[in-house]
């Protein structure tokens, strides 16, 4: 019985020690800085005339936080660009993108799998949206795409959540993440064609809805 308990208080010494191993080099080192790209998959949500999904690549910088061994607080300012083209709209947009984010590792003494959800603000550094003029094609080129107007609102707010897995080497990370983003309000493309077959003249409210897969790597 006395070996038993002398294992017990042995382990746990053990286990404070490496807790209390842990705290001083998140207290020595709380800052971390990384870099990521990666891949983007947009579609619109409830959109007239419908607008096909924009695929695209982002780039950005992760600033990182240690709050616990477990949890971390995200800045990511990112850039991406994505485009679509159909038969009725085509659509360009380029996005700096300013997500902030809270990190929980979720596997037990690792830091391997982790969740994650934050907001970003999203402003657009450059679109472009034209539609179709033409009701039956005469002469080519078919279909017959009106001028490209901007969006009038070029700022939203999103709404993102993710699932993630970190591949520890040495003194540097690998972060594998996938993660949803959707915005809480629309742009707006104002209609400015003059052709006379053009009798939608309302403008297009585009709301999207993303996934992006992304790695890099934590310094």
């Amino acid at each position: 019985m006395q070996t038993l308990f002398s294992t017990l208080v042995a382990f746990w010494m053990t286990l404070t020690s490496l807790k209390a191993q842990e705290n001083i080099l998140i207290k020595a080192k709380p800052f971390q800085f990384g870099v990521f790209a990666g891949f983007n998959y947009s579609s619109t949500i409830l959109t007239t005339p419908e607008i096909k999904s924009l695929a695209g690549f982002l780039i950005g910088v992760d600033l990182q936080y240690a709050m616990t061994t477990k949890s971390s607080l995200h800045l990511q300012p990112s850039w991406t660009r994505a485009k679509s083209q159909s038969y009725d709209v085509n659509l360009k947009i380029g996005t700096f993108k300013l997500p902030f984010i809270y990190r929980y590792n979720v596997s037990l003494n690792q830091k391997l799998f982790f969740v994650q959800a934050g907001v970003s603000y999203n402003h657009l550094t450059g679109s472009g949206l034209s539609r179709r003029t033409d009701i039956v094609c005469i002469a080519a080129p078919c279909p017959y795409m009106g001028p490209e107007t901007s969006s009038s609102i070029k700022s939203v707010v999103s709404g993102m959540a993710g699932i993630g897995y970190t591949i520890e080497l040495g003194k540097i990370s690998i972060p594998i993440t996938l993660q949803y983003d959707r915005n809480l309000s629309n742009y707006v493309f104002l209609a400015t064609s003059s052709s006379p077959f053009q009798t939608d003249t309302e403008p297009i409210r585009v709301k999207f809805e993303s996934f992006a897969l992304t790695t890099g790597i934590s310094f």
